[in-house]
């Protein structure tokens, strides 16, 4: 059938899993900050944009004309279901509350609001196919700005169940900046990461030599060992990062480092010369 098909691709595009809601998160490095707590049923996103058509009272002017509409703001909302809670989640879904400073064990509400009640929230999901290693793992990432739980504290619990802790954190405008709007959305594709190996170096048979024995690695067709060693600090290689220059090696063998180079790293080289696998230890040669 002509149009019953999809993209070779898809895989690498979808958004798997139910993600995690975190307090902050680097989508530079992939770091993520502290997970807010155990979800279930998901997690929901919705940027609740508003729109105002200055055109539907004008006189000849069909509603909805483009040049006309104008979005006056967004609502963004992050919802969905806590199963754990601490103290400081607590009081973070109660809206305007502190934890007792007297009794850790209590929160108490208020009526005024304070800064300190708007905090960041990110949701951080898994995507594409390749999602190994913090700074080369795919991810879909929503940022909402200055969030409260306007919906104040909740909990329904059920025979034989886990209480569960309902939640709407909708991100604010802030003043003192009143055109970011209170969200943002990060789309990073997944990129390969190197695997590990395991390098051990013991003192050679004879002097200035080493034994390099390598594990954690099986190599496959076209693909071998290759080194390089520095004085003090250990070769760095990036995945598919050219390696045709490094020396070839064979895990067991001996080589004879350069004088006074103290790291060796090692390297998998496909066969395109590109690395896809490495690791690093310090030189013991025979004296």
């Amino acid at each position: 059938m002509q149009y019953t098909k999809v993209a070779s691709d898809a895989f690498e595009k979808l958004q798997m899993n139910a993600g995690i809601i975190v307090d902050s998160f680097v989508p530079s490095t992939g770091v993520i900050g502290n997970i807010l707590g155990a979800t279930t049923g998901g997690l929901t996103f919705n940027s609740n944009p508003e729109y105002t058509d200055f055109g539907e009272d004008v006189d000849n002017v069909p509603a909805n004309t483009k040049q006309l509409k104008r979005c006056t703001g967004y609502d963004p909302v992050i919802s969905g279901t806590f199963l754990t809670v601490t103290a400081a989640l607590a009081a973070q879904l109660s809206g305007g509350a502190d934890v007792d400073a007297s009794d850790t064990t209590k929160i108490v509400p208020r009526h005024e609001l304070k800064d300190s009640d708007f905090n960041d929230v990110w949701i951080v999901g898994d995507y594409s196919d390749k999602n190994a290693g913090a700074a080369s793992a795919g991810f879909v990432a929503i940022h909402i700005m200055n969030a409260m739980n306007t919906t104040g504290f909740q909990l329904q619990t059920g025979k034989n169940e886990k209480g569960q802790f309902a939640f709407e954190l909708h991100g604010h405008y802030d003043l003192e900046d009143i055109d970011n709007v209170p969200y943002e959305i990060y789309v990073k594709a997944g990129t390969p990461a190197l695997a590990n190996l395991t390098v051990v170096s013991e003192a050679g048979t004879s002097s200035g030599k080493s034994k390099i024995t390598v594990s954690g690695y099986t190599l496959g067709s076209g693909e071998s060992y290759v080194y390089q060693t520095a004085e003090s600090v250990a070769p760095a290689v990036s995945y598919g990062e050219s390696v045709s220059g490094w020396t070839a090696l064979t895990s067991g063998g001996e080589i004879t480092p350069t004088n006074g180079h103290t790291k060796i790293t090692v390297a998998v080289k496909n066969s395109e010369n590109k690395a896809i696998a490495s690791g690093s230890t310090t030189l013991v040669v025979a004296t």
